[in-house]
């Protein structure tokens, strides 16, 4: 089928939105809340920031939450507790991706006298912690008890965006 043959009469109303972040030339840095969610019924983009020396304790995600990590600046080891007790850690630098396996027991530490800034991608309908957080920078569930607001959620399955930052997200 071709774009030409598509009957967009049944398809609901389409928007594109566009969330800036604290560094966009413009916008009110205190107006924007780290980190920015934007979320759908089917997955889930975060960009967060961790400050040098920060981290993200030890935290577990449902087994089928594959969590796929995009570093944009800075460095941060990412430490997984293997089966066997033993630990595996990357070094991730910029431009740099990391995956984290469903049901994995997982640290985030940042390297070095940089802030790490990073884009993390998961599908949303399990993004779930199993375990609180001890320490950290925050904690995060299914978005209503996280604690962390939603920059954009849009409800596909009402058809409704439920949740918009007017400070920062734009039509």
């Amino acid at each position: 089928m071709t774009p030409e043959d598509l009957d967009r009469t049944q398809l609901p109303e389409q928007t594109m939105y566009k969330v800036q972040t604290p560094g966009v030339e413009g916008v009110d840095a205190e107006a924007v809340q780290i980190p920015q969610t934007i979320r759908t019924n089917e997955f889930r983009v975060l960009y967060f920031e961790m400050p040098p020396s920060e981290r993200i304790d030890w935290h577990t995600h449902v087994p089928g939450l594959d969590e796929v990590n995009l570093c944009l600046t800075g460095r941060a080891e990412y430490t997984l507790e293997q089966a066997d007790g033993g630990q595996q850690t990357l070094e991730v630098a910029p431009m740099e991706f990391v995956y984290v396996p469903g049901g994995a027991r997982h640290k985030i530490e940042t390297v070095g006298d940089q802030p790490h800034r990073s884009v993390s991608m998961a599908t949303f309908d399990t993004v779930a912690r199993l375990e609180a957080l001890n320490e950290g920078i925050g904690s995060e569930t299914t978005g209503d008890d996280s604690g962390w607001q939603d920059t954009l959620f849009v409800d596909r399955k009402r058809d409704e965006v439920v949740a918009k930052n007017d400070a920062v997200v734009i039509k």
